[in-house]
């Protein structure tokens, strides 16, 4: 098992822009929560009361699941997706998305086995 960086680029309709990411484990069940880059916050902390209108989301070194990185409410239930793919076999993509956020949303990824 390795860690390896996976991030999620987001642009929400009032045109605020953040970058969430983590250094995840690829094992074939663990949830790694991708946390704000420049504050540590979760995506509720810092996007609350918005709208996510457009996403990238990438990985190094590993695949990921098919899902891509989920945004969860507070009890655990999907709100959105974003497709993800490993930067050294293509590039990331601008994805068009309605994905609100309120307080106690996160962002997620599940990771699976080593590409590397």
């Amino acid at each position: 098992m390795t860690n390896t960086y996976t991030s999620v680029m987001v642009t929400t309709a009032t045109g605020t822009n953040r970058i969430f990411a983590a250094d995840v484990t690829d094992s074939g069940s663990t949830y790694g929560e991708l946390t704000d880059v420049i504050t540590g916050n979760s995506l509720g902390d810092s996007l609350q009361g918005q709208t996510i209108v457009k996403a990238m989301a990438s990985c190094e070194n590993f695949a990921i699941s098919p899902g891509g990185i989920v945004f969860v409410d507070n009890q655990n239930n999907i709100v959105g997706t974003v497709g993800a793919g490993q930067v050294e076999q293509s590039q990331p993509k601008w994805q068009s998305v309605s994905i609100p956020v309120q307080l106690n949303y996160t962002c997620k990824v599940l990771t699976s086995a080593s590409v590397a």
